[in-house]
């Protein structure tokens, strides 16, 4: 077996189990507090999944369900394998991305398959999302396989491949329906081919296998969360309905050029030169290639993503392989052409990696950043879950999060029944709200701190730790603004809450409260996220 084939499972998965750092919270509220609610009894759903309609399919968190189930049974769920377990299945996952770069690259020569291998595994943006529990992370796992069974329209592929792409490329719909965008354009690529490649009764052949996979991909998932939501539902419908509203612009509008002049150059990173030279190139020879076909079908692709106000870089994540594949055949053809290339073959010289110097020295800057991203960055979000998990259950009673909400996980690490975990929340306007009047919890909280604790908490603390009346809203109702605590145990915060409001420590020592935990987070974006993580312990009845 050659190198290339193990290499990515063993990467990943070391990548997924030494990963310490917080990157978005749907790997935890779309993925792993969902399948934890549904083995466990108990776990933070939020909004996505109570609102009236849902909007998300619990098809994505099954795939974490097994996992928790044989923790659960085997009474392994108290030890560490609740954290570890989840983050070694997420990494062999995502080996998988690595192995189709690997494959879809070889067709041209095994250099090439070598080259579009050492981009990926490279990747500091991979190395930053790929192996986490992200949707986006599996619907690139998933993309670049249909990709590689994909019968393009110039290539020699074996066209018996097509029900197995399909399959694939439903499976990742499935996941995130936005990703139908990509295998639209690629469809009706097949679809409309005049190649005379092709076999008599082509068109009826595909439109059979779309119709077919695709009816059946629907009835599947319209079956599974009709049972597990108990009423009929059809989240796709549901999902791109909200996101086409104002509710997606409510976590933030970008630029039309985002996913061009943001989002690209920090997926592609150092192999940004190698991409666009490469996506020029292949676009000015004469004839169709897949490789032309890939990078037509990403330009598209950013095309209608941009339309959307809400943008994230994840969001296009599974073009990121299809990146690395345009810039694995420039960066060869490269060489090829160099001055180096000739004098290595005269010297009898043979590379492992057929790419210029100045390239792979480039793709090994990345190593600081993937470090950085791997350990440091936003790590105290993750920190202090183990620190509160390493408590006695005579030391926490209950745990508030005074934090822009989402900032942590939640029970999928703590993982104890009997503590009270609250965390402000952020209810989008899915009443119709005028968006630009509209508060949710985190603004009126940040907006004004002192007044919140002031008029939302009780005077005194009870050292029994009462459950709180009202501590954020109901996942899903956006109009509840009465919102009412009971002092916790614990409270946890960013070091910026407490630097940014002179008067709030006075105001949390007086009830007995003293900092107990700390830990730094790196650089921070968000000026609310700064100043690392604080926690602060009732310690007046010690």
């Amino acid at each position: 077996m050659p190198l290339e084939a193990f290499t990515p499972f063993v990467v990943r998965p070391l990548i997924a189990l030494l990963t310490q750092t917080f990157f978005q919270p749907d790997e935890f509220y779309q993925a792993l507090e969902p399948a934890h609610h549904a083995v466990f009894g108990y776990g933070q759903l939020t909004w996505e999944w109570l609102s009236d309609p849902p909007i998300r399919s619990i098809i994505y968190p099954t795939i974490w369900m097994p996992v928790y189930q044989a923790l659960k049974m085997t009474g392994l769920d108290s030890g560490p394998l609740l954290i570890l377990a989840p983050k070694a299945l997420a990494g062999v996952l995502a080996g998988v991305t690595d192995i189709y770069v690997w494959k879809f690259a070889s067709r041209w020569g095994k250099e090439y398959g070598r080259a579009a291998l050492f981009f990926s595994l490279f990747s500091s943006f991979n190395a930053l999302a790929l192996s986490r529990t992200l949707s986006n992370s599996l619907e690139t796992s998933l993309t670049i396989a249909a990709l590689f069974y994909w019968p393009f329209p110039s290539d020699q592929a074996d066209s018996r491949n097509l029900p197995l792409a399909l399959g694939l490329a439903a499976l990742s719909c499935l996941i995130r329906p936005t990703g139908a965008i990509i295998w639209v354009f690629l469809g009706l690529g097949i679809l409309f081919s005049t190649s005379q490649k092709r076999p008599q009764g082509w068109f009826s052949y595909v439109m059979e296998n779309i119709v077919g996979i695709g009816a059946m991909s629907l009835l599947t998932i319209f079956a599974i969360d009709t049972i597990y939501y108990e009423q009929p539902t059809f989240t796709p419908w549901n999902f791109l309905r909200v996101n086409a509203s104002s509710v997606s612009s409510f976590y933030g509008s970008q630029a039309f050029h985002y996913y061009l002049s943001q989002a690209l150059p920090v997926l592609c990173g150092t192999s940004l030169p190698w991409v666009l030279w490469g996506a020029w190139s292949t676009n000015t020879r004469v004839g169709k290639s897949p490789l032309r076909s890939i990078t037509l079908v990403s330009l598209a692709t950013i095309g209608v993503y941009s339309l959307s106000s809400h943008k994230e870089w994840r969001f296009i994540h599974p073009l990121l392989s299809m990146f690395h594949l345009i810039a694995a055949r420039s960066a060869v053809d490269q060489y090829r052409r160099s001055s180096q290339a000739k004098h290595d073959k005269a010297a009898g010289k043979r590379k492992f990696l057929d790419v210029l110097p100045t390239c792979w020295l480039l793709q090994l800057l990345n190593i600081p950043i993937i470090i950085y991203v791997v350990f440091f960055h936003s790590s105290a979000q993750i920190a202090v879950m183990h620190y509160l998990r390493s408590m006695s259950t005579e030391e926490l009673k209950s745990v508030g999060f005074l934090m822009p909400c989402h900032s942590t996980p939640m029970h999928a690490y703590i993982h104890r029944p009997e503590v009270e975990v609250w965390a402000i929340g952020c209810e989008p306007p899915l009443r119709g709200q005028n968006l630009m009047l509209y508060r949710d919890q985190t603004r009126v909280f940040f907006d004004d701190p002192i007044t919140y604790v002031v008029q939302r908490f009780p005077l005194s603390v009870d050292p029994s730790f009462p459950p709180s009346p009202l501590p954020a809203s109901k996942p899903g109702d956006s109009l509840t603004s009465d919102w009412k605590h009971t002092w916790p145990s614990h409270l946890a915060f960013f070091g910026a809450l407490i630097e940014g409001n002179s008067t709030l420590q006075p105001i949390l020592e007086k009830h007995g409260y003293q900092k107990t935990w700390f830990s730094g987070n790196g650089w921070e974006e968000d000026e609310k996220r700064r100043g690392g993580v604080q926690v602060w312990s009732w310690t007046s009845g010690q």
